[in-house]
C-alpha cells in the first residue's frame, strides 16, 4: 500500500494510534482470523460496495479489533483515492453539540460531511448518550439521509442484534439491515494487559 500522508489521516479522523495500521501488517489469532478475512473480502470489492451504499455493522465485545479493521477498511478507500470520515460516536454528537454553539459555519460544513462524505465509519455505535432526546434524533437523521443518498456507512458498536434494537427505532435498524453486512465478534479481548512488572530499569 502507497503510504498517505499525515495531512490526509487528520482530515480523515484517523490519528496517532491507528495511523500504522493496515491489512498487511494485522496480526490476529483465533475467531478474529475469520471475521478478519470477512472484513478483507468486504475490502477487496469496496469500490463496488460503496457505489451501492453497502457497508458493515462490525458488533461485539471490547477489544475485538473491531475499530482497527474498520480503520484498515478506510485508508485503503483513502489509498485509492477516495474520500471518508472515522468518528466515535462521542466525538461525532460532541462535535455537533459544541460547534454550534460556537461556529453555526463550522457545524455547518461538519454536519453536511457527515451527511456527504463517501465512506462515513462511526466507530462505538451505542457509546452516545441515547437518554437525550436530541441524541436519537440526530442518529436517525444522519443514517436515514445516508440510506436516502446511498453512501455507505461502516459502523463499530459493543451492542448485540437485541441491544441494537432496544435502542434504535424499527425504522432505523431496518435500514441498517437492508444495506449493512452484520459480521459479530465473539472472541474476548485481544488487547494486552499492561503489568507493573513489566516495566525494566
Amino acid at each position: 500500500m502507497v503510504g498517505i500522508n499525515e495531512k490526509q489521516l487528520s482530515y480523515a479522523g484517523i490519528h496517532e494510534r491507528y495511523a500504522d495500521v493496515s491489512f498487511s501488517t494485522l496480526k490476529v489469532n483465533g475467531e478474529i482470523r475469520e471475521n478478519a478475512k470477512l472484513v478483507y473480502n468486504y475490502s477487496k470489492n469496496m469500490s463496488e460496495y460503496i457505489k451501492n451504499g453497502i457497508g458493515l455493522i462490525l458488533a461485539g465485545g471490547y477489544g475485538t479489533l473491531k475499530t482497527t479493521l474498520a480503520v484498515c477498511i478506510l485508508k485503503e478507500y483513502i489509498n485509492k483515492g477516495g474520500y471518508g470520515l472515522f468518528i466515535p460516536m462521542s466525538s461525532l454528537m460532541d462535535n455537533l453539540y459544541s460547534m454550534k454553539a460556537k461556529n453555526i459555519d463550522e457545524w455547518t460544513m461538519f454536519e453536511d460531511r457527515l451527511r456527504n462524505t463517501n465512506l462515513l465509519v462511526i466507530d462505538d455505535l451505542g457509546g452516545e448518550d441515547v437518554n437525550a432526546p436530541w441524541v436519537l434524533q440526530k442518529v436517525h437523521s444522519i443514517i436515514t439521509e445516508r440510506y436516502n443518498r446511498k453512501k455507505t456507512i461502516i459502523i463499530t458498536t459493543n451492542l448485540n442484534k437485541q441491544e441494537l434494537e432496544n435502542t434504535y427505532s424499527g425504522r432505523l435498524i431496518d435500514r441498517l439491515k437492508s444495506t449493512n453486512y452484520y459480521i459479530a465478534f465473539n472472541s474476548p479481548s485481544q488487547r494486552k494487559v499492561m503489568n507493573i512488572n513489566d516495566l525494566k530499569e
